[in-house]
Protein backbone atom coordinates (compact mmCIF):
# COMPACT_ATOMS: atom_id res chain seq x y z
CA UNK A 1 0.00 0.00 0.00
CA UNK A 2 0.93 3.65 -0.61
CA UNK A 3 -1.26 5.23 1.26
CA UNK A 4 -1.96 5.83 5.42
CA UNK A 5 -5.14 3.21 6.27
CA UNK A 6 -6.96 2.85 9.13
CA UNK A 7 -9.02 -0.28 9.99
CA UNK A 8 -11.70 0.09 12.48
CA UNK A 9 -14.09 -2.57 13.24
CA UNK A 10 -16.97 -1.28 15.96
CA UNK A 11 -19.19 -4.65 15.26
CA UNK A 12 -18.32 -6.81 18.69
CA UNK A 13 -18.88 -10.22 16.57
CA UNK A 14 -16.80 -8.64 13.75
CA UNK A 15 -13.83 -7.89 16.46
CA UNK A 16 -14.21 -11.57 18.08
CA UNK A 17 -13.35 -13.23 14.48
CA UNK A 18 -10.50 -11.01 13.73
CA UNK A 19 -9.34 -11.74 16.76
CA UNK A 20 -9.53 -15.34 16.34
CA UNK A 21 -7.85 -15.28 13.31
CA UNK A 22 -5.20 -13.10 14.56
CA UNK A 23 -4.71 -15.71 17.42
CA UNK A 24 -4.79 -18.32 14.09
CA UNK A 25 -2.22 -16.90 12.35
CA UNK A 26 -0.17 -16.38 15.41
CA UNK A 27 -0.41 -19.76 16.03
CA UNK A 28 0.35 -21.15 12.81
CA UNK A 29 3.49 -18.94 12.13
CA UNK A 30 4.36 -20.29 15.31
CA UNK A 31 4.30 -24.16 14.95
CA UNK A 32 6.25 -23.02 10.93
CA UNK A 33 8.83 -21.72 12.94
CA UNK A 34 8.83 -24.65 15.21
CA UNK A 35 9.21 -27.06 11.80
CA UNK A 36 12.02 -25.13 10.33
CA UNK A 37 13.76 -25.07 13.69
CA UNK A 38 13.21 -28.77 14.35
CA UNK A 39 14.51 -28.69 10.59
CA UNK A 40 17.84 -26.85 11.35
CA UNK A 41 18.40 -28.98 14.66
CA UNK A 42 18.22 -32.25 12.72
CA UNK A 43 21.60 -30.89 10.41
CA UNK A 44 23.30 -30.40 14.17
CA UNK A 45 24.36 -33.25 16.21
CA UNK A 46 23.60 -32.76 20.08
CA UNK A 47 26.74 -30.96 20.97
CA UNK A 48 26.27 -28.31 17.89
CA UNK A 49 28.76 -29.78 15.78
CA UNK A 50 28.48 -31.48 12.19
CA UNK A 51 26.94 -35.28 12.56
CA UNK A 52 29.63 -37.28 11.54
CA UNK A 53 28.16 -39.01 9.11
CA UNK A 54 27.34 -36.64 6.94
CA UNK A 55 29.62 -35.77 3.97
CA UNK A 56 29.35 -33.16 1.98
CA UNK A 57 29.45 -29.99 4.79
CA UNK A 58 28.89 -27.68 1.49
CA UNK A 59 25.48 -29.16 0.99
CA UNK A 60 24.95 -29.06 4.49
CA UNK A 61 26.25 -25.25 5.27
CA UNK A 62 23.71 -24.49 1.60
CA UNK A 63 21.39 -26.02 3.67
CA UNK A 64 21.35 -24.40 7.04
CA UNK A 65 21.34 -21.00 4.91
CA UNK A 66 18.55 -21.71 3.33
CA UNK A 67 16.76 -22.54 6.68
CA UNK A 68 18.05 -19.41 8.12
CA UNK A 69 16.84 -17.28 4.93
CA UNK A 70 13.09 -18.93 5.50
CA UNK A 71 13.24 -18.06 9.30
CA UNK A 72 14.05 -14.91 8.84
CA UNK A 73 11.46 -14.24 5.79
CA UNK A 74 9.21 -15.75 8.19
CA UNK A 75 9.80 -13.77 10.95
CA UNK A 76 9.79 -10.18 8.85
CA UNK A 77 6.55 -10.88 7.24
CA UNK A 78 5.23 -11.67 11.09
CA UNK A 79 6.59 -8.41 12.43
CA UNK A 80 5.35 -6.39 9.32
CA UNK A 81 1.79 -7.84 9.40
CA UNK A 82 -1.40 -6.11 10.98
CA UNK A 83 -1.53 -9.65 13.15
CA UNK A 84 -0.03 -7.33 16.55
CA UNK A 85 1.27 -4.06 16.71
CA UNK A 86 4.87 -4.05 17.09
CA UNK A 87 5.20 -1.27 19.74
CA UNK A 88 2.53 -2.12 22.47
CA UNK A 89 2.02 -6.13 21.35
CA UNK A 90 -1.41 -5.73 21.34
CA UNK A 91 -3.27 -8.23 19.04
CA UNK A 92 -7.06 -7.06 19.86
CA UNK A 93 -6.97 -3.46 18.67
CA UNK A 94 -8.10 -1.62 15.61
CA UNK A 95 -4.69 -0.88 13.16
CA UNK A 96 -3.30 2.04 11.09
CA UNK A 97 -0.75 1.24 8.67
CA UNK A 98 2.12 3.32 8.22
CA UNK A 99 3.70 3.26 4.44
CA UNK A 100 6.61 5.18 5.32
CA UNK A 101 7.75 1.95 7.61
CA UNK A 102 5.39 -1.04 5.89
CA UNK A 103 4.11 -2.12 9.22
CA UNK A 104 0.70 -1.69 11.12
CA UNK A 105 0.44 -0.04 14.05
CA UNK A 106 -2.39 0.53 16.71
CA UNK A 107 -3.93 3.46 16.38
CA UNK A 108 -2.54 4.89 19.85
CA UNK A 109 0.43 4.03 19.07
CA UNK A 110 0.63 5.25 15.59
CA UNK A 111 -0.64 8.47 17.30
CA UNK A 112 1.71 9.00 19.98
CA UNK A 113 4.58 8.05 17.18
CA UNK A 114 2.92 10.72 14.81
CA UNK A 115 3.05 12.89 17.62
CA UNK A 116 6.83 12.68 18.77
CA UNK A 117 8.23 12.24 14.99
CA UNK A 118 5.97 15.90 14.40
CA UNK A 119 7.90 17.54 17.47
CA UNK A 120 11.35 16.00 16.44
CA UNK A 121 10.72 17.74 13.13
CA UNK A 122 10.44 14.60 10.98
CA UNK A 123 6.21 14.71 10.58
CA UNK A 124 7.22 12.83 6.86
CA UNK A 125 8.19 9.27 9.18
CA UNK A 126 4.33 9.27 10.53
CA UNK A 127 2.12 11.01 7.71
Amino acid sequence: MKKKRTITIRDPRLRKVRNGLRNLLMLAEAAEEKRILNKKQKLYNVDGFWDEDHINYKKLNREARKLNSQLNSLSYAYNASIIFCPVCREIDKDMTYNPVSNKWFCIECYNFNQDFEIRQGRPELYP
